[in-house]
């Protein structure tokens, strides 16, 4: 007779290894662009109020003792000191209207271009001194007041990609028909430029 035994008998117990590995995706540097519009008198020196804002003191731009017909030219310059294209314009006008126009009676006014080399001729002492810009293209030509939207630098905005400039020339006058009331009176001009990214509204 055939005995056949069946012993069960323990099962061997392991752990199992799964391999794994990872990777990591590391991107490089985002940085934000900058917008930065500049001033100054000169190509050369218009890297003046790098970052947000600031008032540019602009000393030569004036002429004491105007008498009427009398004018100075200036030029000033803007410069994209950012990263990305802008559009610009701007505001001209006056601290106060003590050479302001009234009725039909003249006052101060600037003409402002888009280029142009600025020319002075005669002195106080000669007198009848003369202001022009040869070459540019005239953008604004109007009596200024304290009123900010009276006078614009440009009718259509600006392009100016980064690192570009534009030089202006400007031209401020004395109307032939400014009355006596307006002797001995003095007040300032302000350009306020502003600057916007390509797109915005």
């Amino acid at each position: 007779m055939l005995c056949l035994g069946i012993f069960a008998a323990p099962a061997a117990v392991g752990t199992m290894a799964y391999w794994t590995d990872e990777a990591t995706i590391e991107s490089g540097t985002f940085t934000a662009g900058t917008l930065d519009l500049t001033v100054g008198g000169t190509v050369a020196d218009s890297n003046y109020l790098p970052g947000p804002g600031g008032t540019y003191e602009y000393s030569t731009l004036t002429i004491a003792d105007l008498l009427p017909g009398e004018s100075i030219a200036r030029p000033f310059v803007v410069r994209n000191f950012g990263t990305t294209r802008f559009i610009y314009n701007g505001s001209v006008y006056t601290t106060n209207n003590a050479l302001a126009a009234s009725g039909t009676e003249g006052g101060l006014q600037v003409a402002i271009y888009a280029g142009g080399t600025p020319t002075n001729a005669a002195t106080q002492t000669t007198g009848y001194r003369s202001g022009s810009c040869a070459g540019g293209n005239l953008l604004k030509n109007q009596e200024v007041s304290t009123s900010t939207s009276t006078v614009k630098v440009s009718p259509a905005d600006i392009s100016l990609a980064p690192g570009a400039t534009q030089v202006h020339c400007v031209v401020v006058l004395l109307d032939l028909t400014a009355p006596n009331a307006l002797q001995g009176a003095r007040t300032q001009l302000i350009v306020k430029l502003d600057a916007k990214q390509v797109g915005a509204p």
